[in-house]
């Protein structure tokens, strides 16, 4: 361990500088202990980091944490990146894994005090030049007040992004009254096709019981997901073979922890498929897919009122959409969860603070469709025998 040398004589409060991904093995279980199940722990846990450690091996990895004596009152995992060709190749300082919800890693009580001493360390470490970037803070964070107010003491420019996260909020309610509080052409159309459906053979709910079972369904999964994608001129997630390899590390790193992995069988045909997390209460509704071959019979729509049925009987708190402004998430939630993302730099006329805060943004809302739609051609074409 190395640290940084900024101690508070006061309360104790301890900041260490840590390079490398392997400083997250050794603070693991404190880890863990901080996040505890909170709804964002499945993206703030240490696992979730080390499966992209495990799979796209950065470089410039640094954990800095804080501790008041002996114990872990915040973790702040940072690497300096560099972009891909929309980010115009450069670079930035950002979280080593990024979900979608990115909170600050730190203990309610400690934020005050910890969090700028942290923040200090990794100026320290990598520099007061380039762009910081703090995706996707939940707006009730009590740690984001702590963030902004230390950007602007430190005469820092820094511009946000809002996205939101719809949610559908179960506590404890009877599938009957969730089904209620459906709009009638809603409610209406998940029963026929969940009808229409068994009318092909028995419709079940399965999960794998296994690891070995989890990475055989995954393999499946990269194959139906990217051919749904790529029937609908969009590219496919997986056909880049980094992307499969990081996935089946998410699962090897999060099986038992937190993952939650399920599809909707037909007899023994998976027709739908959910990848995603459970923490705090909340199911994490992350990666979906289908076959396409079963498009009109609606599974995804099935999928998710089987999931609610399970978790009406378990007394889950919901199911959480995570983000994406997908119209069908509007027809199943009832709140929203609101997130901030954040690019910080110390020169207002940089160009990389320039291009983060105004252009990628332009650009973004102008030309993404024929981006993605050029990389779902160019994927296609590769893929001819």
């Amino acid at each position: 361990m190395v640290y940084s040398g900024f101690a508070d004589p006061f309360d104790m409060l301890t900041i260490g500088v840590s390079p490398g991904g392997e400083a997250i093995e050794a603070i693991a279980r404190e880890w863990d202990l901080l996040v505890a199940d909170g709804e964002t722990s499945s993206f703030s846990g240490p696992a979730w980091n080390l499966a992209w450690i495990d799979a796209f091996q950065p470089k410039h990895i640094a954990i800095v944490t804080a501790r008041e004596g002996r114990r872990l009152v915040g973790v702040l995992p940072l690497s300096r990146v560099r972009t891909d060709a929309r980010g115009l190749y450069l670079k930035l300082v950002a979280p080593v894994a990024v979900g979608d919800y990115h909170p600050a890693i730190v203990a309610p009580e400690a934020a005050s005090s910890a969090l700028p001493q942290m923040l200090d360390a990794a100026f320290g470490y990598f520099g007061r030049t380039g762009v910081y970037w703090w995706p996707h803070l939940p707006r009730n964070d009590p740690s984001l007040q702590v963030l902004l107010s230390c950007l602007e003491e430190r005469g820092m420019c820094y511009s946000q992004e809002r996205d939101a996260a719809p949610r559908l909020r179960l506590d404890g309610v009877e599938f009957s009254a969730a089904e209620r509080a459906w709009k009638p052409s809603h409610r209406n159309d998940v029963r026929r096709q969940r009808k229409r459906l068994a009318e092909m053979g028995a419709v079940s709910l399965w999960q794998p019981a296994t690891l070995a079972e989890a990475e055989a369904l995954l393999d499946e999964f990269f194959g139906v997901y990217d051919e749904k994608w790529l029937s609908q001129g969009f590219p496919g997630r997986f056909q880049d073979p980094r992307q499969r390899l990081y996935y089946h590390c998410i699962v090897r790193r999060m099986w038992g922890r937190g993952l939650h992995f399920s599809t909707v069988r037909c007899e023994s045909t998976n027709v739908s498929y959910h990848f995603g997390f459970f923490a705090g209460g909340w199911l994490q509704w992350y990666k979906p897919t289908y076959r396409p071959s079963f498009g009109g019979y609606s599974p995804g729509k099935i999928h998710i009122a089987m999931l609610v049925e399970e978790g009406c009987r378990s007394k889950w708190k919901g199911i959480d959409f995570l983000l994406g402004a997908d119209p069908y998430k509007a027809s199943w939630s009832n709140e929203t969860v609101e997130v901030v993302s954040i690019h910080a730099g110390f020169h207002r006329w940089a160009p990389g603070y320039l291009w983060f805060t105004r252009g990628k943004p332009f650009v973004r809302g102008r030309l993404q469709l024929q981006y993605l739609r050029a990389r779902a051609r160019l994927q296609k074409w590769r893929g001819r025998p």
